[in-house]
Parts: structure tokens; C-alpha cells; sequence
């Protein structure tokens, strides 16, 4: 059967069941939708293999342990992953995205020789296994083209590998097998079953069910697209992505944040790649363009403040610090950057609530990722940082003090500054010679307790390695 015939055949299994059932188009159906779209192609008796259960999950655990960063979240025991050495794969950046769906008897030797030939070659990736067999269950997530096309032609030549993969899933540009996508922070297959759910309810209203076709579906995705994504400049576009939020809201049962940039180039590009996709002329190349084109609109449309990223890692510290172990906190602050799980952070003084609703995750691998350093580099070097004061924070406060003292007198001098770092109120710091704003770009007060908490020193201290004649 063609993709164009299996397409057609789902989405008329869709509308009969819509007949059937008369679905108000909630998240329930638009789950139901999504695991239709996951399990095409995929025989019954697959769908029943539980690799967790199987002991699939700890298998690789043991396997890989050595060769990379293997492991199951606690909060998502679903999932088994895998992250080279090299952690540039990690985070929401844009990747090329390569789905693999092996069948139950391929599967753990299949990904161990995948992931075998990424880390032998050196290659940056972070792989994603689900817990069963489906069209989307295996997601190696890779940083360049030329990356790709390794493992393209690497599965191409292996016999082993291509007589355990399904057929992929008809709504997917493929080579060799494999499933290609590049979604940004989202969910191809996710965003699909939503744009299914919409041109479902639409046809549903109409009383129009009969006419359901696949060609259809995307002159209704085009149409959505056109409206939602191209017209920028309509005066009702305000109107429009507030119908745009509600409408993709069953998605994941979450309000998408329509004032943020980089959220609609994911969901404007991964609805392109959508309409797109399904063109006769839509080739390798093709593919590579496009998520070229969503790379640079994205890094156009982010902006980030990477003074604030270490600001908010130094708090973090802090409380981590304030709850235990220093060295145990550090690998938990490690472990929650890879991992994305909150698990890993203190519920002390509401972090856990306070960093995960932030952005902070994802900006620092951002900058991490454009600066080219190691997670476990950075997070090192910027914890032994902490026992010592930066060069120009100490020069700072040096002449801080020595303008003080001229104007205000020792005493007071040292009070206004053991108010400053104490309270991080700015008042207590002269506006004279931009004393202020110098401190305030330079964080003293976060850097200057930091560095007292973690060496024990006190205000006095503080004085004294900044104005040594004084002593």
C-alpha cells in the first residue's frame, strides 16, 4: 500500500470512529488520534511488547553504561535515554530528528549497535527509546548534516537494521527506512494529530464526515497556516493566536505561550514541514533547507541575558548549598540540566517550583551550546569559582571602598556595604561614579555571599581582601 492510500485510510478510520462515538475533540480524542498515528503500521502483537517489562530497559542500562549516559528518569519510567559524552545533542535546540521503529526482536540489538556506531564515531546525539513498540519509538536526536547522513548510511549498509525496521509512518519524509523531522521544542507527530483533531471537527460541523480525504486534510492544515503563521501584519492577529491557543490547547492540555518568538517558529515550521513533506519534490535536501531557514529565524528571534543564566545558577547553588552536601547538589545540578527532571532539584524554599517554571534550562544549554562547553565543565568550573572572588568584583569594591572611606568615613563605608550585600538592596551603594549600576552589571552582592558562605569568610574578611592596607 502507498503512503498516499495508508494516509487516506487512517484519517477514514479517524472520521468512522468520530461517527461512532460522537467525540467532543478533547485531549481524550486527540490521544486517541496521536496513538493512531504512533501505531500505523505496526502489528497488533507488537504493540503488546513492554520493553521495560521485558528487561529491555535495564539491559541497556548495564550494556551502555560505559560507552555513554544511559538512564530512566524517576518521573518518566517510560522512557530509556541515552546521551553522549559530548552534550551539545541536549536540550530544545533544533536537531534533525531520525525515528527509528524497530520491531520487539530487533530492538535492544538494534539500538546498541546504533548508539555503538554514534559514540565510536564520535558523534553528539541524545536518543530517546519509548517503552513500546511504535512508529515513533526510537528518536536520535543529532546536531548537523553530516551527522545524519552517517547514521543514514550506516542503517542503509546494515543488513541486521534493515530487516528489523518497520515501515515508517506514512505522514514522514523518510530515507532508508528511517523517519525524519526537525520540530524544535515540540512534537511532530503531536502537532499532526492536533491539525487531524481540527480538520475532524470541522467536518464533524459541517456534517460533512463522508468527504473526509487526505488531501483535504492539508488544504485545511494550508489554509490554517496561511492564516495563523504568514499574515503578521493582520490587525486581528491577536484574535488569531488566541483561537490558535485554544484551539491547540488539547495538544498537552497546556496554554502555548503565544508572546514567545521561538514557541511559534516551532509551530510554525513544524506545520511547513507538515505540508511540505508530502510534496512528490520533497528530497533530502529539501529537508536540511528547511530546518536551516528555522535555525536562523530562531536564533534572530532569541534573545538571552546569559549574566542572568549565572545569576540564577548562583542562587540555585545557594539553596542547594543552604539544604546539604555541596558535592552531592552539584550532581544534582548536573543531572536536572541533562535531564530536564525536576526530581533532581530541592523542594527547599520552593526551587524546584522556581527553576522549572523558568527558562533557565533551556537558556543555559542554548549558551552552552554557542559558547561550545561541556555541561559537566561548566558546572565545575563556575562551583570553584565560587571559592574565590572574581578579579574585576574585588577591584570594584576596592575602589568602592577607597572613595568610601575618603567621603563617608571607614565605618560607615564598611556598614553601607554589609547592608548592600546582606539586604541586595541597591540604596545602601552610591550612585557617585556609577558605583551602582557598576555593581549591579558586575552581581557583587550575589558574588560577595556566595563567596562567604562557601569559604566561611565574613564582611570583615571581605574588607580586608579588597583593601589589605587597611588592616
Amino acid at each position: 500500500m502507498t503512503n498516499f492510500r495508508q494516509s487516506e485510510k487512517l484519517l477514514k478510520d479517524i472520521a468512522k470512529q468520530v461517527e461512532i462515538d460522537d467525540h467532543s475533540f478533547n485531549h481524550e480524542f486527540h490521544n486517541y488520534i496521536y496513538h493512531m498515528l504512533k501505531n500505523q503500521n505496526v502489528p497488533k502483537k507488537e504493540q503488546k511488547v513492554d520493553l521495560s517489562q521485558e528487561g529491555i530497559f535495564k539491559n541497556w542500562c548495564r550494556e551502555q553504561r560505559d560507552r555513554t549516559k544511559v538512564f530512566i528518569s524517576p518521573s518518566n519510567p517510560y522512557m530509556c535515554q541515552f546521551v553522549s559524552r559530548d552534550t551539545k545533542a541536549l536540550g530544545k535546540s533544533e536537531h534533525f530528528k531520525a525515528i527509528l521503529p524497530f520491531d520487539s526482536e530487533h530492538m535492544e540489538k538494534g539500538v546498541n549497535e546504533v548508539i555503538k556506531f554514534l559514540d565510536s564515531n564520535r558523534i553528539p546525539h541524545h536518543t530517546k527509546v519509548g517503552r513500546h513498540i511504535d512508529s515513533y519509538n526510537v528518536v536520535v536526536s543529532l546536531i548537523s548534516e553530516d551527522e545524519l547522513l552517517k547514521l543514514l548510511l550506516f542503517v542503509k549498509d546494515n543488513d541486521y537494521l534493515q530487516e528489523g525496521l518497520l515501515k515508517p509512518n506514512s505522514f514522514l519524509f523518510s530515507e532508508y527506512k528511517v523517519g525524519l523531522v526537525c520540530d524544535g521544542g515540540i512534537s511532530y507527530i503531536n502537532v499532526l494529530a492536533t491539525y487531524i483533531l481540527l480538520y475532524m471537527r470541522k467536518l464533524k460541523e459541517t456534517n460533512c464526515l463522508e468527504n473526509v480525504s487526505l488531501k483535504g486534510l492539508y488544504h485545511f492544515i494550508i489554509e490554517y497556516y496561511a492564516r495563523t503563521f504568514v499574515q503578521e501584519r493582520d490587525p486581528s492577529r491577536p484574535n488569531i493566536l488566541k483561537k490558535f491557543q485554544e484551539d491547540f490547547y488539547p495538544m498537552d492540555k497546556k496554554v502555548i505561550d503565544i508572546n514567545d518568538p521561538t514557541v511559534l517558529d516551532d509551530f510554525s515550521f513544524t506545520t511547513k514541514l507538515i505540508i511540505e513533506s508530502q510534496a512528490k519534490d520533497f528530497q533530502m535536501d529539501s529537508f536540511v533547507k528547511h530546518l536551516g531557514i528555522l535555525r536562523n529565524k530562531k536564533l534572530n528571534d532569541r534573545s538571552i541575558n546569559f549574566d542572568n543564566v549565572d545569576k540564577t545558577l548562583t542562587e540555585l547553588i545557594e539553596v542547594m548549598i543552604r539544604k546539604g552536601d555541596s558535592n552531592y547538589n552539584m550532581w544534582n545540578i548536573e543531572k536536572y540540566i541533562e535531564t530536564g527532571e525536576a526530581v533532581y532539584l530541592t523542594n527547599f524554599e520552593e526551587c524546584r517550583r522556581r527553576i522549572s517554571n523558568s527558562t533557565f534550562r533551556e537558556d543555559l544549554l542554548y549558551m552552552l551550546e554557542q559558547k561550545h562547553i561541556d555541561i559537566h565543565d561548566y558546572i565545575m568550573a563556575f562551583y570553584d569559582r565560587m571559592f574565590m572572588l572574581d578579579d574585576k568584583v574585588v577591584d570594584l569594591v576596592k575602589e568602592y571602598i577607597a572613595y568610601g572611606s575618603y567621603k563617608y568615613g571607614k565605618e560607615d563605608t564598611r556598614a553601607y556595604l554589609e547592608g548592600y550585600i546582606t539586604t541586595e538592596t541597591d540604596a545602601y551603594i552610591t550612585r557617585d561614579s556609577d558605583f551602582r549600576d557598576r555593581f549591579k552589571k558586575n552581581n557583587v552582592s550575589s558574588q560577595i555571599r556566595l563567596f562567604m558562605k562557601t569559604t566561611g569568610k565574613n564582611i570583615d574578611d571581605v574588607i580586608d581582601l579588597c583593601t589589605p592596607r587597611l588592616k
